[in-house]
């Protein structure tokens, strides 16, 4: 695991000095590269993190939650991590108001999403009501 945090640590860092290095000319490329980057990093870390997915998968199906009730919740976790990549790319590109734009529809999509997961617990409520 160590290594490879250092190997994307090296990735991030020489990334970021080619960035710094190619913005003073064209700070467009400078934004391109940096989503490369992202994207490169984002690839990586998805192949890292996928036995953590498969353990929570199956400690999910243990517990015996559904998995209409377990979607909502990774398709959040993937909307959360989403925004706030796509609102920190904005934010360096100087957009502000897009970066905070980004922010609030991540959110309502997350609101959006999660309906299901709502409607199960307001079922729930009124079960027991």
């Amino acid at each position: 695991m160590i290594d490879d945090l250092l190997k994307l640590s090296a990735m991030a860092v020489i990334s970021c000095l080619l960035i710094l290095t190619v913005k003073k000319q064209a700070p467009e490329l400078g934004l391109i590269l940096s989503l490369c980057a992202c994207a490169l990093g984002a690839g990586f870390l998805l192949e890292t993190l996928r036995p953590v997915l498969l353990l929570a998968g199956s400690l999910a199906e243990k517990a015996g939650l559904e998995p209409e009730l377990r979607a909502p919740l990774w398709k959040c976790l993937g909307l959360g991590l989403l925004t706030e990549l796509s609102a920190g790319l904005c934010a360096d590109a100087g957009e502000s108001a897009l970066a905070k734009l980004v922010e609030l529809g991540g959110g309502i999509l997350c609101l959006a999403v999660s309906l299901p997961l709502l409607q199960a617990v307001l079922a729930l409520i009124e079960g027991l009501l």
